[in-house]
């Protein structure tokens, strides 16, 4: 006899960000940057983390979205719109995007979508996306429309203090 296969309903629904999920937020993002590719270079600061999840929600230019499934949520993806430094375009740039591994895959998407859309509506003409892997590049690339516009990189300056002293 073959293996039975399990069918589970997902209930998904990508909504608007209240109060009450920033508990859960922190927790996300907490979860992915210690395990995930920021753990050796952002501290862990919970405390920080409230305060800028409360100051992007009180921003007329952010969004916060989140992924409910099976009316918890398991995924966010937070914006901020602004006047691009160098030709003025509104620029979406992404400053959170964390979904719990479970349930990456569809749910990521969703929330990608439903952020392109409100970026629109929100007069924004580019949407941003920040890469912290060569890997999670190559997945944006993949995403029609998405192009390498330019590589960051991060120092922590107290070491590089050190490295001019000498």
């Amino acid at each position: 006899m073959g293996a039975t296969r399990m069918i589970v309903a997902v209930d998904l629904t990508v909504r608007l960000a209240d109060k009450a999920d920033f508990p859960r937020i922190i927790e996300l993002g907490r979860k992915y940057l210690l395990e995930g590719p920021y753990k050796q270079q952002i501290a862990d600061n919970p405390e920080h983390d409230e305060r800028f999840i409360d100051w992007l929600y009180a921003q007329d230019a952010a969004r916060i979205i989140v992924a409910d499934i099976n009316e918890r949520v398991e995924g966010v993806f937070a914006f901020l719109v602004y006047p691009h430094y160098y030709g003025g375009a509104l620029c979406a740039s992404e400053l959170i995007w964390c979904v719990d591994k479970d349930h990456r895959g569809r749910a990521s998407m969703e929330l990608l979508w439903a952020a392109e859309k409100l970026a629109y509506e929100m007069s924004a003409v580019y949407m941003q996306l920040t890469a912290p892997t060569r890997e999670v590049g190559m997945l944006y690339e993949h995403i029609k429309g998405y192009s390498l516009v330019e590589v960051g990189y991060q120092a922590k300056l107290a070491d590089r203090m050190r490295h001019a002293s000498n």
